[in-house]
């Protein structure tokens, strides 16, 4: 099926939307009011990608993708990939692949050197389809430390 997906920044007036579908595909709620802070602190900053994907004027996928530099990683920028997400209504309708092809322009854009990106082990279908579109699974293991569980 042939989607005419347009594909563009995060709009302050999208914001709910995007924020209702990464709660939908991640069940997990963080409120509103830190989604919409953390907008207003980055959306003016070029290393922040806040990308959603519009099938008739409704946002259907997203990603927020960052740049930075490693000092010891070349003059090139690093990508890191968040909250890859499509609507459950338009799974397995080529979706996922127009994102990452609009995540491959901006990489190319950017002279981005590597992707990263996470993924829950047991979400096969997804690391099988990274895997299709050329992401390895490296040898590092990802170790994540969650600072605000130990805020309470």
């Amino acid at each position: 099926m042939s989607m005419d997906i347009v594909f563009e920044q995060l709009r302050e007036e999208d914001l709910n939307e995007a924020f209702m579908l990464c709660i939908d595909c991640f069940g997990e709620y963080v409120p509103f009011e830190n989604v919409r802070n953390t907008y207003q602190l980055c959306k003016n900053d070029n290393n922040y990608h806040f990308i959603v994907g519009k099938y008739n004027g409704k946002i259907i996928t997203y990603a927020t993708m960052v740049l930075y530099y490693n000092l010891f990683d070349g003059t090139y920028p690093i990508a890191s990939l968040w909250y890859v997400c499509v609507h459950k209504d338009y799974r397995r309708m080529g979706v996922a692949s127009a994102l990452f092809r609009e995540i491959d322009r901006i990489a190319d854009e950017n002279s981005v050197e590597i992707i990263s990106l996470t993924c829950l082990k047991e979400n096969t279908v997804a690391r099988k389809f990274y895997r299709s579109l050329g992401f390895t699974e490296d040898s590092e293991v990802a170790f994540v430390k969650n600072i605000y569980e130990q805020w309470d």
